[in-house]
């Protein structure tokens, strides 16, 4: 999978976060209980005081073991050739992050890490001012200190020479100074636009985080904080070899630059098969329960499943199938967690193929063709009873605000299908396959190799050949690592994994020159970028609703994306195992976007 650098009148959802229940079939043994719900919660006022979490005191757990489908691969994974939500498994317990998503009673909120921070808050509404106070303990591995200067590093990456950094500018443009005091450790942002989802800039909850911008002085020789708007030209060679050290030699994991701000560090690593963490002895905090935790890849859920029951593994963070779902959910010695989350399956079409771009009925033809309740029925519903054909890409549809706004395709109607097809001037030949001036109505649909996609894509294949449009397999190991970045692609199957602060999905969605910088499908159109980018300046809660409901709307009428359905949040784990606040051991949960179950790793506890 693939996540958003995408998700307050701040962040819709930074403080409106979703309510989420457990949900799945089986004879109980789920964690958490009761179904999905309603989120309706309103987000705070700028400047309002957000909770704050510090991770608990915990015994000495020893040695974990999680089955991962994919292993962790990149330490700067903020970038746009990275950008994988594999990497967050061991980014979340590793890169620090002045908002944290918390997993409580039911709700992901997002909160202060109080570990890093003394503080964050907004100290002028108008011009918007944004104050972060790090804790004066709070060190790299290595015993730099972090502080302003890795918040500066951010600002120049993201916001001044966001295109050299290939990196997300949304928000980050808006920020017109960045001032440090206090010996490093208190950084004051002031914004020449307003922003909505402050909150999710520098954060995990916005797909982001902190690196060490000392490591990168100590590199290159280039001390960023003297980058200003003022004189971004002049700096143009610092910037180049500041971007190159960030984008290329953060990419993969060199220990020698990789260093660890979070409670753990990688002890050893192949960016393949096996990751192995261990605390870090430099963190300030409490220490993690695990001494050690062990990131073992297997692609296959079914053998996943049985390494849990086996007890070779603690708990699996896979894909799950619904037949391994079913027969997880009544073994004794197993629990497991299922929800609705901020994951969701869509196919989209590579617009820079003249197939595609010149055919617009063709878009909306495979879009009507496709049977998407049949794939839920298929390949979900055993996971996910609720789960229901998804209708929008802004909002999940157990968040407030959501529409649908694609109920009129993804019906398996082959016969309106055709309509669309003979209406644009295709003629269907006697291979049963619709051509037109010479050009065939045929595709190849990219994936990466995971049971259910392979299932999704024979479901998508079978329906649309009966409306004389022929998909092809394109499946590929390392589809979402290498032709999903690149644009390699006629069309893909892949989840983009949302996330708390709605803004972060600009950049999937705008023209890759406004700022898409993981539009791998180089979709482009100028009504929405001007609509998305209106909404994200807007501090109102029920016109942003609004407002993002209309980037959706105009989303769906340019048909570049076809919405299947909310991916379930999964994962099992052996029952012998919880998390703890620090005075119970409760049940293991999941957050995608903040590192799925590895979430809370640190407060991992044998239950007694």
């Amino acid at each position: 999978m693939r996540r958003s650098k995408a998700v307050s009148a701040i962040a819709l959802a930074a403080v409106a976060t979703m309510v989420l229940g457990a949900c799945g079939s089986g004879t109980g043994n789920q964690a958490g209980g009761g179904n999905e719900q309603q989120q309706n919660q309103k987000p705070g006022e700028i400047g309002a005081q957000d909770q704050v979490y510090k991770r608990p005191k915990v015994n000495d757990a020893g040695d974990v073991t999680i089955a991962v489908e994919e292993n962790y691969r990149d330490y700067n994974n903020f970038i746009g050739a990275t950008n994988s939500q594999a990497s967050t498994r061991v980014g979340n317990i590793t890169i620090p992050s002045p908002y944290v998503g918390v997993y409580t009673n039911g709700q992901i909120l997002p909160e202060i890490d109080g570990d890093l921070m003394e503080s964050v808050k907004v100290v002028s509404p108008d011009p918007q001012v944004v104050e972060y106070k790090f804790q004066k303990a709070a060190v790299w591995e290595d015993g730099s200190p972090i502080g302003c200067t890795d918040i500066y590093l951010g600002y120049v990456a993201h916001g001044l020479a966001s295109d050299k950094f290939d990196s997300e500018k949304t928000g980050y443009e808006d920020i017109s100074k960045v001032e440090c005091k206090d010996d490093n450790k208190t950084a004051t942002l002031t914004f020449g636009k307003k922003f909505a989802d402050y909150r999710g800039l520098f954060s995990s909850i916005g797909n982001n985080g902190l690196l060490p911008e000392h490591v990168l002085k100590a590199k290159t020789g280039v001390d960023v904080t003297q980058i200003t708007k003022d004189n971004v030209a002049s700096k143009a060679a610092d910037i180049d070899k500041a971007s190159k050290f960030y984008t290329t030699d953060w990419q993969k994991h060199d220990p020698s630059v990789a260093v660890s701000g979070g409670p753990y560090r990688v002890k050893t690593t192949d960016l393949r098969d096996t990751t192995v963490l261990e605390r870090n002895p430099k963190w300030w905090g409490n220490p993690g329960g695990p001494a050690t935790i062990t990131l073992r890849t297997n692609t296959n859920a079914q053998s996943a499943s049985q390494q849990l029951q086996n007890k070779e593994v603690q708990a699996i963070d896979v894909q799950a199938d619904a037949p391994t779902a079913t027969q997880l959910s009544k073994v004794s010695t197993v629990k497991t967690f299922a929800q609705g989350g901020q994951t969701y399956e869509h196919i989209d079409f590579n617009m820079s193929k003249p197939l595609f771009k010149d055919n617009p009925e063709l878009r909306n033809a495979i879009a009507t063709c496709i049977n998407r309740q049949a794939i839920i029925d298929n390949l979900i519903k055993d996971i996910n009873p609720n789960a229901k054909p998804l209708g929008n890409f802004m909002f999940m549809p157990n968040e407030a605000g959501y529409e649908d706004h694609y109920s009129n395709i993804g019906k398996g109607d082959a016969d309106a299908a055709k309509k669309l097809m003979e209406g644009g001037g295709w003629k269907l030949n006697g291979d049963g396959i619709y051509e037109k001036n010479g050009t065939k109505a045929s595709f190849t649909l990219g994936y990466k190799t995971v049971v259910r996609r392979n299932k999704t894509y024979q479901l998508v294949a079978d329906s649309c050949k009966k409306a004389g449009i022929q998909v092809i397999s394109g499946q590929q190991d390392s589809f979402n690592d290498e032709s999903l970045p690149k644009s390699n692609f006629d069309a893909a199957l892949f989840a983009w994994v949302g996330n708390l602060v709605k803004s972060s999905s600009y950049a999937n969605y705008a023209s890759q020159s406004a700022g898409g910088t993981s539009n791998y499908a180089l979709y482009s159109d100028p009504d929405m970028d001007k609509a998305y980018a209106e909404a994200n300046a807007n501090l109102d809660f029920k016109s942003r609703v609004d407002q993002l409901n209309n980037v959706d709307k105009i989303i769906a009428k340019d048909m570049f994306s076809v919405p299947l359905f909310q991916l379930p949040d999964y994962t099992a784990y052996d029952a012998g195992w919880g998390a703890s606040d620090g005075t119970k051991v409760g049940d293991l949960s999941y957050v995608n976007f903040a590192g799925g179950v590895t979430w809370n790793v640190y407060a991992w506890q044998k239950r007694q």
